[in-house]
């Protein structure tokens, strides 16, 4: 591993090695749990040749729809991060920490107490309203940090704090009010990937690969726009129409994510950094290195939580806000550049 961050392997070889490791940490995430079932039992059940029901039952209805979420999750927040740190050129730029999750999570609950108070049910009702909700926090957040043309790190960083501490403020409000039950709080603020089941996989599987596709039809802009505004221009790129697109995409999946699954930081800021390692800013290496490492590094985050406190469970955001804290301080006080 030491020598795939210093960079020491090739790109392809490093995410050759990562889609292995996805394949064999499906099997140990799905093997872990307050009850244990034997890497070969997990292998009989995937091959369907098992014969213990009880097994069948633990591993397709409860455990591998979390584990392939947690993991598409985890893909989707690292995916958002590197986009956000490549347009915006801040290496700080992650949805947590510039308030996108929060405003997502304020509308998520307004649409759940819409709905279990006055029985508003839409089609898609709680990803619309986290979308809305995430795309009014960006736009305050930026506003906020907004210097003449220019948008400067410790800006964004403060902007995005208040912006996230205001929305999870009211959100807290409104669960009081409308449930006067905190339990329900911990989830919105603190994450969990617990409730995820097969129909969640469908809805997050087409927003990954809208944000894998966009990066790859967009290639050259996205890396041109990383430039800097007058190359972009100089090359006949428009970049606010290159920002508008990526930033929508982004918040639209990682809303979908926290609606499902509450407020899960840190994960767009590390990966982004750790795959870039070995990776360079190649937006096709860097996207590809970001979905695998993001699945596997919020599975192991989930299965930490989950396993180690069982019966129990520790919220899963708090898991990656004790390993996303330090690098996050690390990163800010070397300054580094993408």
């Amino acid at each position: 591993m030491k020598k795939i961050i210093s960079g020491k392997f090739s790109p392809i070889f490093s995410l050759l090695l990562g889609v292995i490791f996805v394949f064999l940490s499906i099997i140990i995430f799905t093997s872990l749990g307050t009850v244990k079932i034997p890497f070969k039992d997990v292998m009989s059940s995937f091959l369907n040749k098992s014969d213990n029901v009880l097994y069948d039952r633990i591993i397709f209805n409860l455990r591998l729809p979390r584990v392939i979420g947690t993991i598409l999750i985890g893909a989707i927040l690292a995916i958002a991060g590197n986009d956000f740190q490549m347009i915006i050129k801040n290496p700080l730029a992650d949805p947590f920490i510039i308030g996108i999750s929060s405003g997502a999570s304020f509308g998520a609950v307004i649409y759940t107490a819409l709905k279990s108070v006055y029985g508003i049910n839409l089609p898609f009702g709680i990803e619309t309203f986290a979308f809305l909700s995430a795309l009014i926090a960006t736009g305050i957040a930026f506003a906020l940090a907004k210097e003449g043309r220019k948008i400067p790190v410790v800006s964004l960083i403060l902007s995005g704090v208040i912006v996230g501490f205001v929305f999870n403020s009211i959100s807290t409000l409104f669960t009081v009010l409308f449930w006067q039950n905190l339990l329900h709080v911990n989830f919105w603020l603190m994450g969990s990937t617990g409730n995820i089941v097969w129909s969640d996989l469908i809805i997050l599987s087409i927003f990954l690969i809208l944000q894998v596709l966009i990066n790859f039809i967009f290639k050259k802009h996205i890396e041109v726009v990383a430039m800097g505004d007058d190359i972009s221009i100089f090359s006949g790129i428009n970049p606010e129409k290159i920002k508008l697109l990526v930033l929508t995409i982004n918040i639209f999946a990682v809303s979908v994510v926290v609606s499902k699954a509450g407020i899960i930081g840190f994960v767009g800021l590390i990966i982004p950094h750790l795959v870039r390692k070995f990776t360079g800013p190649n937006i096709y290496y860097s996207t590809i290195g970001s979905l695998i490492y993001g699945g596997i590094f919020l599975g192991f985050a989930d299965l930490f939580s989950r396993y180690l406190f069982r019966p129990t469970e520790l919220p899963i955001g708090v898991t990656t806000s004790l390993v996303g804290t330090p690098i996050f301080i690390i990163i800010m006080k070397r300054g580094r550049k993408i």
